[in-house]
Formats: C-alpha cells, sequence, structure tokens
C-alpha cells in the first residue's frame, strides 16, 4: 500500500496547481565545478573541462557550477560550497567525493567521470523527485510541484532541496572577459535552509511518496528561457549534507492564472468534463461578434490543441474535443480567448 504524506508548503493558486510528474526510477550522478569569477584558472583549463562534462554527462548526471566568492557568489552556493569543505577552485565533485582534477589530468579523469556516470546510471535508485514547473506573468513567480517516490526501505535524515540555475548567464569571467557564456551557475534556493525542507528522519518503507508546492519570485535580471530547476536529495549526518539523488527540468512553462479580470463568454461549459473516451463538447455563449480563439493547454501551459480561431456571430457556440486529440491521462485547460477577457475550463481525461 502506497502511504502518502503532503509537505504544506505556501503557493500561489493557479489554474494548474494538482498536476506533478512522477519521479523518475534513475540514480544521478551530481558534478558540481567550485568556481569563482576572479580565478584565471576558473575561466581556462577549467572552464573547458567543465565545458566536456556537460556534454558528456548531461543526459545521466545533474551538472551545477558553485561560486564560493567573486561576481556570482550567492548564500546558497557559499553554503553548497562550505558543506563540500572546498580549499580552492576549481574544483569538481561527484557527489561529495573531491576528483582531484587538474589540468595535467583533465583528459584522463574526464573519462573516468563519464564511466563512474555511466555505473551510477545502470543502479536502482532509493529515491528520487518528480518536478513539474511553471510561470506566471503576473505574479511574476515560478511556481514547482514535487512528488518524492522511496523506491526502496531506507533509514536516514533526508532532505529536498529545490534550486533555481542559470544556463547562459552572461558576465565576468577571469581568462573568458566581460561578456563570457556561463553555463549551470547555481543560483538559489525555493526555501530558507540551502539544503531544503526535511522529508523524513528516520525509518521509511518502499513506495512512500511525499508531495510538495514551492515558489519564488522570479528576479527581474533572470531569462526564464534560461534558467533550470533542479532538484537534489540530501541525507543529512550531524550537519553534513551528502548527495544521494537528483533531477531537473528546463521546461518553465507560462501558467494560466486563474485571476483574469473578465471573462470572454458566459455559461462556459464542458460536457463531459471527464473525459474517458469518445469525445467532450465545449459550450459558451456569446453575445457580440469577435475574433475569438479556443485553446487546449496542459498543466505547464503548453499547447496541446488549437481548437479554433477566428470570428464568432452572437449565440450560442458548439465544438468538439474528441480523445484521440489529447495526450496522455491527466488535467487539461480550455481556454477562450478575445479582446474583452479570457475564460478557462477544466477538462480531465482518464
Amino acid at each position: 500500500m502506497i502511504q502518502k504524506i503532503t509537505l504544506s508548503i505556501a503557493f500561489s493558486l493557479l489554474a494548474f496547481v494538482g498536476y506533478t510528474q512522477d519521479a523518475p526510477e534513475t540514480q544521478s550522478t551530481l558534478i558540481t565545478k567550485i568556481s569563482a569569477t576572479w580565478c584565471p584558472p576558473c575561466g581556462g583549463w577549467g572552464w573547458d573541462m567543465f565545458h566536456d562534462l556537460i556534454e558528456d554527462n548531461e543526459e545521466k548526471a545533474t551538472l551545477i557550477a558553485v561560486h564560493h566568492s567573486g561576481n556570482l557568489l550567492t548564500p546558497t552556493s557559499g553554503a553548497l560550497a562550505e558543506n563540500f569543505m572546498i580549499t580552492g577552485q576549481p574544483q569538481f565533485f561527484m557527489g561529495n567525493v573531491n576528483q582531484g582534477i587538474f589540468s595535467s589530468n583533465s583528459v584522463t579523469k574526464r573519462a573516468e567521470i563519464q564511466q563512474a556516470v555511466d555505473e551510477a546510471a545502470g543502479q536502482a535508485p532509493i529515491v528520487n523527485t518528480g518536478i513539474s514547473a511553471s510561470y506566471t506573468d503576473d505574479t511574476q513567480e515560478i511556481n514547482v510541484n514535487t512528488r518524492t517516490e522511496f523506491f526502496q526501505n531506507a533509514d536516514a535524515n533526508y532532505y529536498l532541496g529545490l534550486y533555481i540555475v542559470n544556463d547562459g548567464y552572461v558576465g565576468f569571467q577571469q581568462s573568458q572577459g566581460a561578456n563570457a557564456e556561463h553555463e549551470k551557475v547555481l543560483v538559489t534556493s525555493f526555501t530558507t535552509s540551502h539544503f531544503g525542507d526535511p522529508l523524513t528522519s528516520g525509518v521509511v518503507t518502499d513506495g512512500t511518496i511525499i508531495e510538495g508546492m514551492y515558489s519564488i519570485a522570479i528576479d527581474p535580471e533572470w531569462e526564464v528561457e534560461k534558467l533550470e530547476v533542479i532538484s537534489i536529495i540530501w541525507s543529512e549526518v550531524n550537519g553534513v549534507y551528502t548527495y544521494v539523488n537528483s533531477n531537473i527540468t528546463n521546461d518553465i512553462g507560462l501558467a494560466v492564472s486563474s485571476n483574469f479580470l473578465q471573462e470572454a463568454v458566459s455559461d462556459f461549459t464542458i460536457e463531459p468534463t471527464i473525459m474517458n473516451s469518445g469525445e467532450s463538447t465545449i459550450n459558451f455563449e456569446l453575445f457580440d461578434q469577435d475574433y475569438y480563439t479556443i485553446n487546449i493547454m496542459d498543466q505547464t501551459g503548453k499547447l496541446v490543441k488549437s481548437v479554433f480561431q477566428g470570428e464568432l456571430s452572437a449565440g450560442t457556440h458548439r465544438f468538439a474535443v474528441k480523445r484521440s486529440d489529447l495526450g496522455a491521462a491527466g488535467i487539461y485547460y480550455v481556454t477562450v480567448d478575445a479582446a474583452a477577457g479570457k475564460s478557462t475550463r477544466e477538462l480531465i481525461v482518464k
């Protein structure tokens, strides 16, 4: 029997609340570059090494650049660097283990790390987290739903950290110049604690599921299309956090807010609202002729189907949606847009 626990975390009410990706039953490796913007080797051989590690391992590993000093130092990056007990830069870690990489052995170490990442990917994970992210224009927030699942029995103090990573920040780096494009820079945490919220304390059984909802304000300097959301599960012993597993998404779709000021149509219904097979009918009433767009969106705000675009006259209108037009089972949103406003209704697909 699945045990389900829900974390109560403040979250903006959106039309897309409730959907979370399943936790992938995969083991990912955390590769961390310790860096500083003033450091010449960080922008020299360390710069090239990190790029090569991304190229080799991005499909099977989570890679972050943690600045412990310089222009890109943040409270979160400083906390992670301190946890790893770093002694300089550039340094490269797998999990919590310093790989001892220098310019003289970088070629050999690159091959060793790729082999280790491949081997880890073949192991059965203890736990992992599914993440679904979206942002809103009106509240200027990034909102994330998480679903952590244990695939094995365990006995530890587990924490879930959720982070923003900027992949493509343009700024100064010694040896690269004023307009260097930094890859996968760790920016901040969604939580007050840099290592996240506690998931378990002690024994936890196979099949346990823990769900959470998080929100963070969008910094005006961020470009959302360059951001990634990363989940890291840590095991804590005596204040030291050890890496367990991670997941990542750069799919941060535009969410549809539930706070539209004016409805585009009246008497807006979907019959049936729960579609098992066959089709559902979109029904609404118009008082004026206007140009209308009818779309079906998924819970990340991505377009699934364009139902109609064009002029509609005053009166009653109906549009059929077939089950075959939609994807996997889940919650979808039917939106009707016009100059007068926007209307949204939920459609549940089984």
